[in-house]
Order: structure tokens, then C-alpha cells, then sequence
């Protein structure tokens, strides 16, 4: 085979070819071995093994080649492969020694493959492995707060406990939860943990009329925004990227804290790692700002059960979106909701009283309605009963969403007169902005604190027993006694009614009565 054939071949080969004489002069090679260094045929000829290797790697390399030429074993190193321009290519480089007929070493030869492609690869299952790993993490952390937050009775506590778990965890170097304060006109930090060296702080100074601060972006828009490497971020002012990385801050994120449609304030995260919050991490960010959302609503609602007072709030609306607006501009009537009833997938029971328009009317304009999902009439006498509707978004809703509760709604001629309570310390303006994004046509006509009648179960219980008849009385308490209302029953209406001598009849009288009045008494407000 002559040589130009065997060059040809050489060439084909989809790594890197050597050989080397006794001297290590560089006396064969294929074109991989020129296209990857950058030299060419007449600059590579007679270069040596230490030319094309950088000098950390060369301890390595020489003492591979020394074995190589000492014995007749294969040898396999990994180095870079150092180009014409200075860059470093990963390779891994196998060598053979060669003899001649008589046993006389005539050099070396060798392949050597690019490991740029599996280092790449290796990189990214490192990362990838990192990454689920961390996410793993945060699941863990999230179960933690969502274990943490059951007991928090305050919004001050729910707020905390988040920054104080998040920083707590060592994934994350700050945290803070900010609101909108009305006075300073900026968000404002309601809680901290961790020590960011104040950067928060110098974030919040740097915003003017043409610069917005990520908070302020997450609380306008709603819409949370991840910031992986504050050095390179061009939403950020070049001072403050400086900033960031001059204390070690490398990477943000910002999630709102809502409930439905009401925005409790901005959860903001720093972390001293680059790419902190993958596309993954940012989903459990966002879920976690919908729990502590969830969380603070529960908290005031609760403190509106609670409180020794809480605030009265008058409306007027004239939105046509809301549904008993329209039902009583439509049918002419006057409607009275009753009181509602949660239902899963954030539907309403809604039980209206009708006016002057028969609940029959009602249904019949109801199912043109895209609010209201079902309907259909409980009573009806003359012009005026009882009907029920299942709403899916209502004003109603959105209220009860928010935390307030519908003490009186009544619409007549296309308007509606709205009563709502919310807890002493509620944010007004918070409830007017959520209320007037989806219904535009509200208008607030009073605001009063009122005190609320202290009543305990001592209370309670003689209140409704003194509304009872000794005979219903009677029955109820044998009916609990005889373990009517356990389940399985223990007894039956007859087995009771046999034991007071009273016809089966009579006893289901006394306690349908007796059970009538104990729901008035717990689910009707003592001031209506």
C-alpha cells in the first residue's frame, strides 16, 4: 500500500492521528489533527508531543509517552490539545510504541478522540442532577412552610414564617415580603430574613419615573419575574448589577402573593448562586406564592370571625356583570340574596328571594346568563319565592374571595345595594382595587366600624334552648342521647319515640322544629 493510499485512509478516520519517531519529532499525521490545532502541514512537521500540550497537562503526557516507548503496552491519558490560537480542547489520547524487525523503538503512534461533545454532556447531566436535586429541596422546603403556615394566626406570622424557612433552608441568602404602602407611594418590606447587606434597600432607592424595581413590575402586572444572573441583567441599572455582585448576590426572583383576584403583596428571593431559579424552581416559587396567598386570606378571614369589631362597608352597583344587577334590570323585579354556599371549583350556591317577579321569571332569564351555570326554583307563591343558582364569577364571588363577608344584597331596577364586613386592619384600598378591576361600575357610599355583641358558647346554648318547647327540648336530647345523630345510628326514630310513648310522627315534628331552629340560630346574623 503505498503511501498516499495510506494517507487517504488515515484521513478517514473520525479522530485525530499521530506518529511520532525516537526523537518525538512529529513525522505522520491525518487532516483531523491540522483542522483541529489550526496548523498546516508544513508548520506541523516535526513539531513535538509537548507543542501540542498545555503545561499542567505535560507531567501526565511525558510520563504516559515514557512508559509507551518503555514497553509494549498501550497507554490512555486525557489532556487538552492545545491549537495554534491557545485553546484547549479536551481529549483523551492513546499511544503505542513501534519497532522495527530487530526490536529497535523507531517512535510512537497514537489516536486521540475529542471529548468536548461528552464533556458537554457529562455537564449537563451534572447540572440536570444538581438541579433535581435542588428542586427536590425546595418540594421539601414547601411542604416545611405549608406545615409551618397552618399554624400561623396572623398575616405578620404567615409573612415570617415564609422568609424565615426560605433563608433557614441555605438555599437562598435573603428574603422579603413587601406590600404597597399608600404614603411612601413604593412597596414597602412588611418582613425579612437573612442578611443581603442591605441591597433591597439600595434597589428600592434607585427607582424613578423611567426605572420600575422588579417588585413594583410583579405587583403592577401580576406576573411574577426571575432575574438568573443580576451581573448580565439588562433590566437592572449598571450600578445596580455592580451592587449586587460586589455582596455576592448572583440571581432573584419575584412572585406575587394573591388569592383570586386580590394581591396580598411580592415575596422576593436572592440567592448567591448564578441560575438559582431554573424554569422548574420558578413554577415552585409561583406555587408557593398562591399558598402564602391562600394562607393570608385565611388569616383574615378568620380575624373577621374573631374580632371584637370589624368594618361595614356600603355599596352601590351598577355593573351589568354582576348577576343579580342584570337579573333585576331584566325581569323587573326586586332580589334579595339569602345567603350563599361554597362549591369546589370556585362556584357559589346562590339563594335569592324574589319581589314583585315570580323565582320562574327569574330562571327563565338566569340561563341566558354565563354566570350562572345552573338554576332552578325552590318555592313559589304568586310573585314572589325562593329560587337557587349556581354562579361561577360574580361580585359575590370575588368578595367572598378576598375575604369579606355578604352580610345584605338586594337589586332592584338594574341596581344592587351591597352590605359587606371586613376585619378591622383589612386593606381598604387593596379590596376597592380588586373589586373595581373586574367591576369597574362600584361605587363605595359608607364606611363605618361597627362593635360586635360578645357572645360565648355559655351564651349560645341558652339562648337557643330558651327558644325551644320543653317538648322539643325533650325529644332532641334523647334523640342525642339514644345516639340518633351518630353514625351508624345507634337508635331509630321509632325505638326513641317508643321509649317517650309518643307516636313516631310526633317525635320527627319536635325534631325537625328543634333542628330548624338550632341552623337559624347558627347561620342567621343576630342583626338582621
Amino acid at each position: 500500500m503505498d503511501e498516499r493510499t495510506v494517507r487517504a485512509v488515515l484521513d478517514t478516520l473520525p479522530d485525530v492521528f499521530y506518529a511520532f519517531d525516537a526523537d518525538g519529532s512529529l513525522v505522520q499525521w491525518n487532516d483531523r489533527l491540522t483542522t483541529l490545532t489550526g496548523y498546516d502541514d508544513s508548520e506541523i512537521e516535526g513539531m513535538t508531543p509537548g507543542d501540542f500540550i498545555p503545561e499542567e497537562d505535560q507531567e501526565t503526557i511525558f510520563e504516559a509517552i515514557d512508559a509507551v516507548l518503555a514497553d509494549n503496552q498501550t497507554e490512555t491519558r486525557q489532556s487538552a490539545l492545545l491549537t495554534k490560537d491557545g485553546e484547549k480542547i479536551p481529549f483523551e489520547f492513546n499511544a503505542r510504541r513501534v519497532t522495527d524487525a530487530d526490536g529497535t523503538v523507531r517512535g510512537f503512534v497514537g489516536t486521540g478522540r475529542n471529548l468536548s461533545k461528552r464533556r458537554e454532556r457529562e455537564r449537563e447531566l451534572r447540572r440536570q442532577h444538581d438541579e433535581l436535586k435542588t428542586f427536590n429541596r425546595i418540594n421539601e422546603l414547601v411542604r416545611e412552610v405549608i406545615h409551618a403556615l397552618v399554624s400561623a394566626a396572623v398575616r405578620e406570622e404567615v409573612e415570617q414564617t415564609v422568609c424565615d424557612h426560605l433563608v433557614g433552608s441555605d438555599l437562598y441568602r435573603f428574603a422579603w415580603v413587601g406590600d404597597y404602602d399608600v404614603v411612601e407611594n413604593a412597596i414597602v418590606p412588611r418582613a425579612t430574613a437573612g442578611d443581603d447587606e442591605g441591597y433591597h434597600e439600595v434597589v428600592g432607592e434607585r427607582v424613578n419615573d423611567e426605572w420600575e424595581r422588579p417588585a413594583e413590575t410583579v405587583y403592577r402586572t401580576g406576573e411574577s419575574v426571575v432575574v438568573r444572573d443580576i451581573s448580565k441583567e439588562p433590566a437592572l441599572t449598571a450600578d445596580l448589577r455592580n451592587d449586587g455582585v460586589e455582596r455576592g448576590i448572583r440571581s432573584g426572583i419575584a412572585v406575587p402573593l394573591s388569592h383570586g383576584p386580590t394581591m396580598y403583596g411580592v415575596l422576593v428571593v436572592y440567592a448567591n448562586r448564578t441560575d438559582a431559579f431554573s424554569e422548574r424552581e420558578a413554577d415552585g416559587f409561583k406555587a408557593l406564592g398562591k399558598l402564602v396567598g391562600f394562607a393570608i386570606n385565611a388569616t383574615e378571614s378568620k380575624k373577621l370571625l374573631t374580632a371584637g369589631s370589624f368594618v361595614e362597608l356600603e355599596f352601590d352597583v351598577a355593573d351589568e356583570d354582576a348577576v343579580l344587577v342584570s337579573l333585576s334590570r331584566q325581569t323587573g323585579g326586586a332580589l334579595v340574596l339569602k345567603g350563599t354556599v361554597p362549591l369546589s371549583g370556585g362556584q357559589f350556591l346562590y339563594y335569592v328571594r324574589t319581589e314583585g317577579v315570580t323565582p320562574e321569571e327569574v330562571v327563565e332569564v338566569a340561563e341566558t346568563l354565563s354566570a350562572v351555570d345552573e338554576s332552578h326554583v325552590v318555592s313559589s307563591h304568586s310573585d314572589a319565592g325562593l329560587l337557587v343558582l349556581t354562579v361561577s364569577d360574580s361580585l359575590v364571588n370575588l368578595l367572598v374571595e378576598i375575604g369579606a363577608k355578604v352580610r345584605t344584597a338586594r337589586a332592584e331596577h338594574g341596581e344592587k345595594h351591597l352590605v359587606v364586613e371586613v376585619s378591622p386592619d383589612a386593606d381598604i384600598r387593596t379590596l376597592l382595587d380588586s373589586v373595581r378591576s373586574s367591576h369597574p361600575d362600584v361605587e363605595l357610599i359608607a364606611k363605618r366600624e361597627v362593635d360586635r355583641p360578645v357572645e360565648t358558647r355559655s351564651d349560645f346554648r341558652q339562648s337557643f334552648a330558651s327558644d325551644l318547647t320543653s317538648r322539643q327540648r325533650a325529644a332532641f336530647r334523647a334523640a342525642y342521647l339514644a345516639g340518633y345523630y351518630d353514625w351508624p345510628r345507634k337508635s331509630t326514630a321509632e325505638d326513641i319515640a317508643d321509649t317517650m310513648g309518643i307516636a313516631p310522627a310526633t317525635l320527627h315534628q319536635h325534631l325537625r322544629k328543634a333542628e330548624g331552629k338550632l341552623a337559624s340560630a347558627f347561620f342567621t346574623d343576630n342583626r338582621e
